[in-house]
Order: C-alpha cells, then sequence, then structure tokens
C-alpha cells in the first residue's frame, strides 16, 4: 500500500502526472454527466407538464358534458 502511495507522489512532494490526469478524466466525466442528467430532467418535467395539461383539459371536457 505505501508503495502504491510513494507512486502518486514525487520526492518533492508533488502529485504524479498520472494521478493528476486520472483526477482530471474524473471530474471531467463528472460534469458530462451531470450536464446529461439536467438536460434529461428538463425533457422530461416538459412531457409531463404537457401530459398534466393535457388530462386536466380531457376531464374539464368530460365533466362539462355531463353538467
Amino acid at each position: 500500500m505505501l508503495q502504491v502511495l510513494y507512486k502518486f507522489f514525487s520526492n518533492k512532494g508533488q502529485i504524479s502526472l498520472e494521478f493528476s490526469v486520472l483526477v482530471l478524466a474524473v471530474i471531467a466525466a463528472a460534469v458530462i454527466l451531470g450536464y446529461n442528467i439536467i438536460l434529461t430532467s428538463k425533457s422530461i418535467q416538459e412531457s409531463n407538464i404537457n401530459t398534466i395539461n393535457n388530462t386536466h383539459n380531457t376531464a374539464i371536457n368530460i365533466l362539462s358534458e355531463v353538467s
């Protein structure tokens, strides 16, 4: 375990290039995934609003015919 930590840090205490590239890749993947989740949730929100509006309009039309 200690040898693995030595690979991530150089003799001067700096983070190695491989570790920093790995962290950068993880952060980039998280940003891309978050962006896609936000876009998907916005499209689901719009489709749900349309469904609710259609259901409401149908119920109002049926109830107005019953009266």
